[in-house]
């Protein structure tokens, strides 16, 4: 079966979904993208990741035909081929229901910069779409999902959840995490009274910081 390595991190980076009580049962997905062949793993649809191999991870091409794997894809693999069409620079997406960044969605309501951490990784505000997860998928939706995106690193659809991306899948990983953190300290601070929110400025600078300098380099 083709695509091994990458099938096991596909599936490693869905139980840590779980493992950050970021989703529960089988809510949340996890793609990447082979960059030499251009396929993408994604996660099956409507199972629960902890008795899973890779096996059960599925390998789909950009028009989401079945290339190998024993189970149905996520039935939104939609949402992760269109962002990675448009995203050359990305190779990987995941999509959680979270608590508090999911409130945020539900207000309609970006979540703003309130930490340099947010800064550091998403590297900015994480904007929520105007239209409601329809069933099954229109054009419109897709498009507003991937023009809310833009060049960023994070979004919310509305009523629905938090999608964050990276260049791998280590980095949407931890994306997705830090933006629920985000939401949550974000939450936290006002009730306490009126949290300063970081400027674009001070959002980029730490964004140019962590990625310059944070880690171990290659």
């Amino acid at each position: 079966m083709m695509l091994k390595e990458l099938r096991e991190c596909v599936l490693k980076a869905a139980k840590k979904l779980r493992e950050y009580d970021l989703i529960v049962m089988a809510g949340g997905t996890v793609a990447a993208r082979d960059p030499e062949t251009g396929y993408v793993v994604i996660t099956p649809s409507g199972m629960e990741y902890d008795g899973l191999t890779w096996e059960d991870m599925c390998v789909i091409d950009m028009n989401l035909n079945k290339i190998d794997g024993k189970r149905r894809h996520s039935i939104a693999s939609d949402m992760f081929t269109e962002i990675l069409k448009a995203r050359p620079d990305l190779n990987a997406v995941t999509h959680s229901h979270s608590k508090y960044a999911t409130a945020f969605s539900c207000l309609g309501r970006e979540i703003p910069v309130i930490t340099t951490t947010q800064g550091n990784l998403v590297g900015g505000p994480v904007p929520c779409t105007s239209r409601v997860h329809p069933d099954p998928h229109t054009l419109e939706y897709l498009t507003d999902i991937v023009t809310t995106l833009g060049s960023g690193y994070a979004l919310n659809i509305r009523n629905h959840g938090p999608i964050a991306a990276g260049r791998t899948i280590e980095e949407a990983i931890e994306n997705i995490i830090t933006l629920e953190v985000t939401a949550h300290t974000c939450y936290i601070a006002e009730q306490m009274g009126k949290p300063y929110y970081l400027t674009q400025g001070e959002t980029k600078r730490a964004f140019d910081f962590c990625k310059s300098f944070v880690g171990q380099g290659t």
